[in-house]
């Protein structure tokens, strides 16, 4: 009988208490967990990280390996109040440049994996002109991307893309292996889809997984198991599709008391229903 496959379980950064990053990393490690997304959200305070200096950006890196985590993601949700698709020039241009700059980031950090959210604009009305625009700036950065060997890869989200099937479809129009798709099956159930069947449109092309339970409509720290995301059948599908890539708690506890029990809880959880769905699957060949 083959064991279950041993996903490498990821947190994102708002689900631990807003220390200093070298805190945050062991008490991530010291929690069960092998990387680490950062938060580039469009706070003032967040954004500011695109500006470190070298001697920052080195001493992150040190942090990071000193305590063992790799730094495999950040979260590019500054784009919220600086979207790609904006009818603002002045706006427009600073989304690109924040795109620039989060790559850059990525690069000298040593990060993987610039996440970009699904949306063409968020604070302003929607249009065929932002869709046209946002996809036009997606292939722009593709482009940067390529030389500096930072992945880009869409989320989708509430309001343009909110499937892994139309996140798809932006892919394969750029056309680039430099841009690829992360879904998070709780966004996905939030907005009436079905995470089981849409996870096959992106086979061979997912860099990883936001994973937290979900209601139709909500997957806002939603306690797990009383949502309705069918855990198992996800894992199963998973299996399926040969998925081994990291699999990220994207959760909101940074100004809980007991947020290092709710990561230990969650990756526990998680744990349990990987190996349930495993017992339900043979044959899967873990690499």
């Amino acid at each position: 009988m083959t064991s279950a496959p041993a996903y490498r379980f990821g947190i994102y950064e708002k689900m631990l208490k807003a220390k200093p990053f070298p805190e945050m990393f062991e008490e991530a490690v010291m929690t069960g967990y092998e990387t680490f997304e950062i938060s580039l959200d469009e706070t003032d305070v967040r954004l500011d990280r695109l500006n470190w200096t070298p001697d920052k950006f080195l001493q992150i890196q040190n942090a990071a390996k000193s305590s063992g985590i790799q730094l495999f993601s950040a979260c590019l949700s500054g784009h919220r109040r600086f979207p790609l698709g904006s009818a603002d020039k002045a706006i427009e241009k600073h989304g690109k440049d924040l795109l620039r700059a989060g790559i850059n980031f990525c690069c000298d950090l040593g990060i993987r994996v610039l996440q970009l959210s699904g949306f063409d604009v968020f604070y302003e009305p929607h249009s065929e002109e932002t869709s046209k625009r946002y996809i036009e700036n997606l292939a722009f950065g593709t482009r940067i991307a390529e030389q500096t060997g930072v992945m880009l890869a869409i989320e989708p989200v509430e309001g343009h893309i909110t499937s892994i099937s139309e996140a798809m479809a932006i892919v394969n129009k750029i056309h680039s292996p430099w841009l690829q798709v992360y879904p998070d099956v709780a966004n996905l159930v939030a907005m009436g889809f079905d995470p089981v069947t849409e996870l096959v449109f992106g086979e061979g092309h997912m860099v990883a997984l936001h994973v937290r339970d979900a209601h139709l409509g909500t997957s806002y720290n939603i306690p797990w198991g009383t949502g309705t995301l069918n855990f198992v059948g996800v894992f199963q599908q998973l299996q399926k599709l040969n998925f081994n890539g990291p699999l990220v708690v994207e959760l909101w506890h940074e100004q809980d008391l007991d947020y290092l029990e709710s990561a230990n809880i969650s990756r526990e959880y998680l744990l349990t229903k990987i190996q349930e769905a495993h017992k339900e699957s043979e044959g899967f060949i873990h690499v």
